[in-house]
């Protein structure tokens, strides 16, 4: 028969043992054994039995004896018809040096009842005649069982009825004393609490092992509270499942513990910790030895240090490989781990750009980064008329006014493929912006707050629910614990209260000049007015949001020039390359105003509805930007040597003289544009435009499009690829028919453009300027000039042979005019005397030069010679710019003569403009 030293697993009953033998590998071999020649009164094994008198203290009392004590054993007989094994346990030697026998024990203390010699017919124990005396005295002083009837005697498990909510309100933050009464997997337990016996079920919190019987589905919904679903059959343990029960078993089951009740699931499963006499704690040690994975979800029942400490045991088991981690790969990342940068962009409630002056390449000091472990609403796309989600909008914006222009530091965590399918990678990771001063002298170590906690505190967003094998954010604890409070708090996204509209009604004045100068009056009541920058276009041409006036505003810092970026066409295609310096200084006024707060003085509007005057950055923190050189951005930009003093326009600003000495300090040193500007090239350029002595002419011209009385579109009928375009499209119209296409319409592309004269309907080429919501687009036709806004059915793509042409139209002003919109006093009388005197005649150009926006400044004549501009000027319905006439040829000056004396006529004789006098004292100050 079988002998030898084993460990007490658990006890079954007042006379069974489970006892476990040293492990090799894997779990160690067990043994049932049943105490020779006893009976104690049975204990329910169901709720539909009941127990004998006395069964529960007599399993009791030998719970306390033996459980997970190191013993001695022998089998001495086995009964085949049960297959059940009865022998004799002792304990280890008292203090006397004698080993006492369990049977004695149990016998002596009146918890069990010896067999007699008839009733032990397969086999008796070594020690039966003691046992028989002990029995005689337990009955002589009636113990145990041989007692007279009390609680005791009538003790019975509740195996049903515990209110799980209810007890965690009793005992929350309290040790409860309990039993470990099985264990259905590593961090699954049955316990019994005392003293009532409720017979409750208690998960580890934080804790997931594997499951004995998982479902099949198990990888899916692991991470997962619970489905309502039917379960599906078993699949059998899953990898490393008997060995997380087993430890778990040999250091819980049937030993007296006490618990901490933290929560409980939507199934009434109670859910803490368990406080073990040794001093560990079950669910670390589960994690350290890689015997299960972090369950987020339950560990929000726990505290936040308590988090901590598993999160590290967990992180200790998956370095090094143990168990359910043995085939975990720790991410191989594209980027540096640390970085440090200033967040130049938000891009959404959990995505933001820093640029990272230290980065191994140019391309890489612009880092788009996603917030670890979070998920803000997302935004609309307006091209494709999809609305912001709720809160997306207040989400964006919160981390704008977090985030935008300080200094973070960055701890990358993890990388994910881009769903472009490009090969680029999506960069997650853990922001934090710099630590006060104060909390630095305190801990040189300390780290500021974590904007991904800022925006989940306050309900902006939502902590992604990783799967099991997914890596997640080093912090994930403290978002879960922002997360929860802020669901506690009802705010934002967890609120009961209805969500706020998700449309932005704001007016946007950037593609609208004339809706735009409607706007100056209410743009310019204060001296200054607070904005922030939506987009940067180049150095100094940025677009506003105007929160007084609720609109978007294109704006230019005045007095001061810069080297234009690239031009992107469609699909991004570059269509006039970057000027020297160009993208620098694109980069430098993105970097240092994008979404960020400033203050303008808005002194004008030019002829495109773009605002004009000084910017001045708001510093970090908020507050009223001082009105100095350090917050002028002009200055800065004159300063960085990025930018230069604008000659024409700088007399027009306020503060022209504060530019020019910042320009002249960039010059001094030589910085960048100065670095190579060769003033004495200017200088010979300037007197080589001097040296020129007549204009160019084009002989045959007619007019395709009239703006106003002072801006028109022509087209050179002398030209070949005029007259080669136009029938190239009446053929594109016979192959095609009037069907559209349906193709990407995006800015700037250029495509076929349905378009009715009064002789039918026929495709022109035309460039996209705008993309509504609702698809249509407003498009410009490249060889006439007219705007119109055409459905998406009536575009489609243009052949490559007809791409080849450049435009036919070639925009045009009158020379040394003051411009005049249509919707000015007057400006649609101009309008319609330019189209009666012009309209439909060839008439010839002279070209005298070309503004700022590559318009040529003109002079048109009738084929009987007279002058356009001076029929018009004559009439009184457009005059002449005074700061224009400043500068001309000595060969033009027979034309600003007759310019001046029909303006002189027209003065004279009160017509149309100057009705009232003379009103040239009123002239407006333009870029």
């Amino acid at each position: 028969m079988a002998s030898g030293h084993a460990t007490v697993k658990a006890v079954l009953s007042g006379d069974t043992l489970v006892l476990i033998g040293a492990a090799t590998n894997g779990p160690p071999p067990e043994l049932m054994l049943t105490l020779s020649s006893l009976q104690a009164p049975r204990l329910a094994r169901s709720p539909e039995q009941s127990n004998e008198p006395y069964a529960w203290a007599s399993r009791e009392h030998l719970r306390k004896l033996c459980v997970g004590k190191q013993v001695r054993f022998k089998v001495e007989y086995r009964v085949p018809a049960i297959n059940r094994d009865f022998g004799s346990v002792w304990l280890p030697a008292n203090s006397r040096g004698v080993e006492e026998n369990l049977c004695v024990i149990q016998a002596r203390t009146g918890y069990a009842k010896v067999k007699t010699l008839d009733q032990s017919r397969d086999g008796v124990c070594v020690d039966h005649e003691k046992m028989l005396q002990q029995e005689q005295v337990a009955i002589n002083e009636k113990k145990g069982m041989y007692a007279d009837a009390d609680a005791e005697s009538n003790a019975t498990v509740q195996w049903h009825g515990a209110d799980a909510e209810a007890l965690v309100r009793e005992f929350k933050g309290k040790l409860v004393p309990a039993i470990v009464e099985s264990v259905r997997d590593g961090a699954s337990l049955r316990v019994i609490l005392k003293p009532s016996l409720q017979l409750v079920n208690f998960g580890l919190a934080g804790v997931q092992c594997p499951r004995i019987n998982p479902p099949v589905n198990a990888a899916a919904t692991e991470e997962k509270e619970g489905e309502a679903t039917p379960p599906p059959a078993p699949v059998g343990p899953a990898p490393h499942a008997r060995e997380a029960k087993h430890f778990t078993e040999v250091r819980l089951l049937h030993r007296d513990v006490e618990l901490k009740l933290e929560g409980v699931d939507k199934y009434g499963n109670l859910y803490g910790s368990v406080v073990h006499p040794s001093g560990r704690n079950i669910s670390v040690e589960l994690l350290k030895s890689g015997l299960g994975r972090m369950a987020d979800w339950s560990s929000a029942f726990t505290s936040a240090s308590a988090r901590a400490t598993m999160r590290t045991a967990e992180k200790e088991a998956k370095q090094q490989k143990l168990r359910v981690w043995r085939e975990y790969e720790a991410p191989v990342l594209q980027s540096a781990k640390h970085l440090t940068g200033t967040v130049v962009e938000v891009i959404s409630g959990d995505c933001l750009v820093v640029y990272v002056p230290d980065a191994a390449t140019p391309e890489e000091q612009e880092k788009r980064i996603y917030l670890s472990s979070l998920r803000a609403p997302r935004l609309g796309n307006a091209r494709r008329n999809e609305p912001n989600a709720p809160y997306a909008g207040e989400a964006k914006e919160f981390l704008r006014n977090r985030a935008i222009a300080k200094t973070v530091h960055i701890e990358v965590e993890y990388e994910k493929p881009s769903p472009s399918g490009q090969g680029d990678v999506m960069t997650f990771a853990s922001v934090f912006l710099e630590p006060s001063a104060n909390a630095l002298k305190k801990n040189p170590q300390a780290k500021g707050a974590n904007l991904a906690v800022d925006v989940v505190a306050a309900g902006l967003a939502e902590v992604v629910r990783h799967r099991p094998d997914e890596e997640k954010s080093e912090h994930y604890d403290d978002l879960v614990t922002a997360e929860t409070k802020a669901q506690t708090q009802k705010k934002n996204l967890h609120s009961n209260k209805e969500a706020p509209s998700t449309e932005r009604r704001v007016t946007d004045l950037c593609f609208d000049a004339t809706k735009a100068k409607q706007f100056l009056p209410f743009l310019t009541r204060e001296r200054s007015t607070r904005a922030v920058v939506e987009h940067v276009y180049s150095a100094t041409r940025v677009k506003l949001f105007v929160p007084k006036e609720n609109c978007l505003i294109n704006f230019v810092v005045a007095g001061v020039k810069c080297p234009q970026p690239a031009r992107h066409g469609a699909q991004g295609v570059i269509i006039q390359p970057a000027e020297p310096l160009g993208e620098e200084a694109k980069l430098f006024t993105k970097r240092s105003v994008m979404q960020r707060e400033v203050m303008v003085e808005i002194e004008d509007m030019d002829r495109g509805g773009n605002a004009f005057g000084p910017l001045f950055v708001v510093p970090n923190g908020g507050g009223k930007p001082l009105r100095d050189d350090q917050h002028n951005f002009g200055v800065r930009l004159l300063e960085e040597g990025l930018a230069w003093v604008d000659s024409f326009s700088v007399e027009r600003t306020a503060l022209g003289n504060v530019l020019q000495r910042a320009e002249e300090r960039a010059k001094a040193q030589k910085k960048k544009y100065w670095a190579t500007h060769d003033a004495q090239a200017a200088a010979k350029a300037v007197q080589a435009k001097q040296v020129k002595t007549k204009d160019d002419v084009i002989p045959r011209i007619k007019l395709s499009e009239i703006v106003n009385g002072a801006h028109f579109y022509i087209q050179n009928v002398g030209d070949r690829n005029c007259a080669a375009v136009e029938e190239k499209m009446k053929a594109f119209t016979r192959t095609h028919g009037l069907a559209g296409k349906t193709f990407e319409v995006r800015r700037n592309a250029v495509c076929a453009a349905l378009f009715d004269d009064g002789n039918g309907s026929a495709w022109n080429r035309a460039k996209v300027e705008y993309v509504h919501p609702d698809g249509s687009a407003r498009v410009r036709f490249l060889d006439y000039g007219n705007e119109a806004t055409v459905k998406a059915i009536h575009l489609r793509p243009l052949d490559a042979d007809v791409l080849q042409f450049p435009p036919q139209a070639k925009e045009a002003a009158f020379a040394w005019i003051k411009p005049l919109a249509a919707t000015e006093e007057f400006g649609s009388d101009a309008a319609m005397r330019l189209g009666e005197v012009a309209w439909g005649k060839t008439l010839s150009c002279r070209i005298h030069s070309t503004d700022d926006h590559g318009r040529m400044q003109v002079s048109l004549y009738l084929p009987d010679g007279k002058s356009v501009a001076e029929n018009l000027v004559e009439a009184g319905l457009l005059r002449t710019d005074r700061k224009a006439l400043r500068s001309f040829l000595p060969y033009q000056k027979p034309v600003v003569d007759g310019l001046l004396n029909a303006q002189e006529t027209a003065k004279k004789q009160r017509r149309s403009l100057w009705q009232y006098g003379d009103i040239e004292s009123d002239d407006e100050h333009g870029l």
